[in-house]
């Protein structure tokens, strides 16, 4: 499996709707991050990949997705820049599958190819049994 591969689980970033419109000043992380937003970045060199998960039918949820990834996205985007020998890439948010464990399948998939590459992943959003199918991954 590749990174291209992974394009079926991933929704890109609408970077216009996370700065609302404002975009980013060069001291802001979100004008340094390798953004999944027309097309898959390069990510060769990316120390820590961001993935975000809206999935909350594990919790009891009602409905099945939220938008609390990018909430935190337009917080963390707004933030300084300040290390620069560090390199982040944001693949967007895991696409929400047809039943629970469609989800818990896709987050397995996506964060086992990343550590496969090497990659320190950091997962945006889902409920506390996100973290079952991304222990899994490093099994796998």
């Amino acid at each position: 499996m590749s990174l291209a591969s992974l394009l079926d689980f991933l929704e890109p970033i609408n970077l216009a709707e996370i700065s609302n419109d404002e975009g980013f000043k060069d001291t802001q992380i979100g004008k340094h991050i390798l953004v999944h937003e027309d097309e898959l970045p390069d990510i060769s060199d990316a120390d820590l990949v961001i993935v975000g998960c809206g999935e909350m039918r594990g919790m009891g949820m009602q409905y099945t997705n939220t938008s609390a990834p990018n909430k935190v996205r337009a917080q963390f985007y707004k933030l300084y820049y300040w290390h620069t020998e560090v390199s982040i890439a944001d693949l967007g948010n895991i696409k929400i599958g047809a039943s629970l464990h469609d989800s818990y399948a896709a987050v397995r998939m996506v964060v086992s190819e990343l550590l496969q590459m090497g990659k320190k992943v950091l997962i945006l959003g889902g409920s506390h049994d996100i973290t079952t199918p991304q222990y899994a991954a490093y099994g796998s």
